[in-house]
């Protein structure tokens, strides 16, 4: 089966099919050893969906803002004590800021250029990035898989976690024609 670059494609492998090496359920099963025995597999798969989805629209976000910001940076010839191009260290500075910026404070830079695309669904699409957000910081910080809901449907259930793949799906395409935005 080939992989793609979809959010959904981690749904469709087989039982016995391997990815990257590790056969899926014996990743769950030790994954599930370290972080709680009581979770299923289905549990831990759930929440490597979840942190994963938020992971991957966070890495597009960060891809967008380091652009947006470093696409305006005048060309220098000039080189810091070390020998490195001042524009590799502003470049370099202006990544390591981003990277490790609150997801929020992401969320509040690029909020003017949603809006402008956006335009009248700009208020709702970044409560769905908030939405996402608290899913993840549920899960990540108290491992509660049970009590986070999408659509009143738990993201324990079949149902809860589709509705959530399908919302970080959107988002994700949302930031992408954002990138498509700022290219010109």
């Amino acid at each position: 089966m080939e992989k793609d670059n979809n959010l959904n494609s981690c749904m469709h492998w087989g039982q016995n099919e391997i990815l990257s090496g590790f056969p899926i359920g014996r990743v769950a099963q030790t994954i599930r050893k370290i972080i709680s025995p009581s979770f299923s597999n289905h549990d831990v798969e759930s929440i490597a969906v979840v942190l994963v989805s938020h992971l991957m629209i966070e890495e597009r976000i960060n891809d967008l803002i380091i652009k947006w910001l470093t696409g305006h940076i005048p060309e220098m010839a000039s080189k810091n004590r070390q020998g490195v191009p001042v524009n590799e260290v502003a470049r370099d500075e202006i990544e390591d800021y981003i990277n490790k910026l609150d997801f929020s404070k992401k969320l509040k830079l690029i909020k003017p250029l949603g809006t402008l695309l956006w335009g009248d669904d700009s208020e709702a699409i970044f409560r769905d990035f908030y939405k996402i957000n608290n899913a993840r910081v549920e899960i990540a910080h108290r491992l509660d898989l049970k009590s986070v809901k999408f659509d009143n449907f738990s993201l324990a259930t079949e149902v809860g976690l589709e509705k959530f793949l399908d919302l970080a799906q959107q988002r994700l395409l949302n930031v992408s024609d954002l990138k498509e935005l700022i290219d010109g």
